[in-house]
């Protein structure tokens, strides 16, 4: 079936078209450049966004080849690219947050029109993107003292149906380990609680942009438009075995101090290693940290400076992990 003449934040885009502008958010002076793509044939509707954390770019990076390749002549359906969502952090280079009021963009939904720039940026997304998305792609990366295992986050607190069809769209990418995620308060979690399914991927570390980070997002994102038949599949494959890891330890630190570790993110620990210790400047130990269950390390903090409630890694638990072929 035909597509029809698409009307999206004040634009007309007609079919086979390709828009690229920039938004301005219930018309602060803050600006997301945003690509929309509206193909010759209907379909479902896909949004990839990018830079909701300010330091990480891969995502950024392969959002502006992506923008550049799609042949919206070639397209079913319709795709938004959201290339930086905080964007005056990332000219700024503040590694995550929003720079005017510190506002973490991947977890202060629900927004708030009456409120600080990163609530009003959550409130617009939800009315003017969120509602039509068919489905969300949020590219993330691991911080700047962050070393990270390419993964992914798939809901297991949305509805049934948001649940299992955001997994098998997990599975078609060639990232091997799925993570349960019950979050509820970043642009792709709290899509989920509204009945749209997403994932979010994570991919390089250290404030980088490797080419084979962005280049691997490229080909996700192309493989998650090919399920939805947004685009021809042609021969782009997932790789290989699905590491589903069900259970998660989050653990973070007590106290704050300096950062010893010899742990590193792809790493499989038995229950009682030790994981990292906090000291003082004087080398006087403030606490130890071990895994509690036989686990793999999928990121950690590799700084030496650690603050209290700081994060020392996320850890998943052997015991309820599913190894799909």
């Amino acid at each position: 079936m035909k597509n029809k003449v698409w009307s999206l934040l004040g634009y007309k885009v007609d079919i086979g078209e390709k828009i690229q502008f920039t938004m301005h958010p219930y018309d602060e002076k803050y600006d997301i450049p945003v690509t929309v793509i509206n193909g010759i044939n209907s379909g479902k509707t896909i949004v990839v966004s990018a830079g909701i954390h300010s330091g990480e770019y891969p995502g950024v990076a392969a959002c502006s080849i992506l923008s550049e390749q799609i042949d919206p002549l070639k397209v079913n359906g319709r795709i938004i690219i959201l290339h930086c969502i905080n964007t005056q952090g990332f000219f700024s280079k503040h590694e995550r947050f929003v720079p005017e009021d510190g506002g973490n963009m991947n977890g202060i939904f629900p927004g708030d029109k009456e409120g600080t720039i990163s609530k009003k940026l959550a409130a617009f997304l939800e009315e003017n993107i969120m509602n039509e998305a068919d489905f969300i792609v949020d590219l993330h990366s691991g911080g700047g003292e962050e070393p990270l295992l390419p993964c992914l986050f798939f809901p297991v607190a949305a509805s049934e149906e948001v649940n299992k069809l955001s997994l098998e769209v997990a599975k078609a990418t060639t990232i091997n380990h799925l993570i349960a995620s019950t979050a509820k308060g970043g642009f792709y979690s709290y899509a989920t609680t509204k009945g749209i399914p997403a994932i979010l991927l994570e991919r390089g570390a250290f404030n980088k942009c490797d080419r084979i980070d962005y280049e691997a997002f490229v080909e996700d994102i192309y493989l998650i438009l090919a399920y939805f038949k947004v685009i021809d599949k042609k021969d782009r494959k997932s790789s290989g075995v699905k590491f589903i890891w069900r259970k998660t330890d989050y653990i973070t630190c007590n106290q704050t101090g300096l950062w010893y570790s010899d742990v590193e993110a792809g790493m499989l620990l038995k229950k009682g290693d030790l994981i990292g210790c906090v000291k003082d400047f004087y080398g006087n130990i403030l606490g130890e940290y071990r895994v509690t269950e036989d686990c793999r390390v999928m990121y950690n903090h590799a700084g030496l400076m650690i603050q209290k409630d700081g994060v020392i890694g996320a850890f998943g638990d052997l015991r309820h992990v599913e190894i799909v072929d």
